[in-house]
């Protein structure tokens, strides 16, 4: 019962509008109801309010409701109201550590839940990341960068995501590799780019994707990643 997911990489530029609207008739009807998780970025309501909602609306939203999971005034049942009722929930960028802790433990068993049961997720940057397997944490990053930990993202996507961070040669990726299994790749979504996943955990971007694999806890560069042929 899985549907794809829409998974947008950020970054400055760039119009998603035309892919969003791919991942509302997605939702199989008209307007479809949005539930807004922004952990990432603080719940930052201001910025939901002027930039998200409208951003969303253009492309088909109907209603958009923030999804309070911060903060005295959070509450798991609205939420978890919000969140079953929706047509979509879509992850918001911000920082990826936080989005996670962010989001309560009973509340991870529900999006999974929703997601098996057919719920769409659409995200862009963090979200997008959360939406992978893990991420790198680093208690001393500046001083101590060899010593990273993986933690854990959501998982619904089979891989590890980093986005929009080209310019920087992809070092969050690349520690995020070297911490894995031998043999696992994960991919980088250069800016302006997104990736359908479908149910099955294939990828399907937009533009060529920069893939990593690590070999003997080394992330090595396994090239261009297009099966869909534009390269």
């Amino acid at each position: 019962m899985r549907k794809n997911m829409y998974l947008i990489a950020g970054g400055r530029g760039g119009d998603n509008t035309e892919f969003l609207k791919k991942a509302f008739r997605e939702c199989g009807r008209e307007n479809p109801s949005v539930a807004y998780i922004g952990t990432a970025s603080g719940e930052r309501f201001r910025f939901f309010r002027e930039f998200t909602v409208p951003m969303l609306k253009e492309a088909g939203a109907g209603d958009v409701k923030l999804v309070k999971l911060l903060g005295s005034s959070a509450g798991s049942a609205r939420a978890r109201s919000l969140l079953i009722r929706s047509d979509m929930i879509y992850i918001s960028g911000g920082e990826v550590e936080d989005g996670m802790i962010g989001i309560p433990r009973d509340v991870r068993v529900l999006l999974r839940e929703l997601y098996e049961m057919g719920k769409v997720f659409a995200s862009v940057s963090a979200g997008t990341i959360m939406l992978g397997i893990g991420w790198p944490h680093w208690d001393d990053e500046d001083n101590e960068p060899e010593k990273a930990v993986l933690f854990d993202c959501l998982g619904f996507a089979p891989t590890i995501f980093d986005t929009h961070c080209e310019g920087e040669d992809w070092v969050e990726l690349r520690k995020a590799v070297s911490l894995s299994p031998e043999g696992f790749t994960g991919y980088g979504i250069p800016t302006g780019g997104q990736v359908v996943v479908f149910p099955d955990g294939s990828l399907h971007p937009t533009i060529p994707l920069d893939a990593y694999t690590n070999q003997k806890g080394k992330a090595v560069y396994a090239g261009k990643y297009d099966p869909d042929g534009r390269i």
